[in-house]
């Protein structure tokens, strides 16, 4: 488990469903995810969690504020291509935490375990255009933009423009001399 100021993380695990559940049909909160609209119950979520636990591409952490325990969200090094050791970084915030700086503690977490635990040489994220609080966090936090997907994702009637950024692992050595 590891933590910092205000959060800590600890990997997911079956008694995280319910916590889960408070955000999985929340569209604000999901509307990276590609299956916008679809409704998920507790049993799909459970077989998706069972799923994602046996495999060694999907590494999810849960996310609680340090000194109450209280559930803040997910967090994940997920879709990892261990011949090309990269990984995609996933960050799910509850609506209520949004805009409480937990992002900028879970993100040195999740880059010290993709670049130190799991030796990956590449950690990328996907991010709406539009979502300027996050794109100043990943470049504040070292993320490079690296693409732009034009048009890419089609949620609420409109077309969304989505940034690729990534951080490669002599970058994050850089960062953290």
């Amino acid at each position: 488990m590891k933590t910092r100021k205000n959060v800590r993380i600890k990997p997911v695990s079956l008694n995280d469903i319910n916590n889960i559940m408070s955000w999985i049909n929340d569209p604000d909160v999901i509307k990276n995810f590609q299956h916008f609209g679809k409704k998920f119950t507790k049993q799909e979520e459970l077989k998706f969690l069972k799923k994602v636990l046996a495999n060694n591409t999907d590494y999810i952490f849960s996310i609680f504020k340090k000194g109450t325990n209280e559930y803040i969200g997910q967090s994940a090094i997920n879709q990892i291509n261990w011949q090309n050791k990269l990984g995609r970084l996933s960050l799910l915030i509850k609506k209520e935490h949004w805009g409480k700086g937990y992002a900028q503690e879970v993100i040195p977490l999740l880059l010290e375990y993709a670049f130190k635990k799991l030796k990956l040489n590449k950690v990328w994220l996907m991010a709406y255009q539009s979502n300027k609080k996050g794109m100043h966090i990943y470049k504040k936090m070292g993320f490079k933009k690296e693409g732009v997907l034009q048009e890419e994702y089609f949620w609420n009637g409109t077309y969304h423009t989505i940034i690729r950024m990534a951080m490669l692992a002599s970058s994050y050595k850089k960062l953290t001399k």
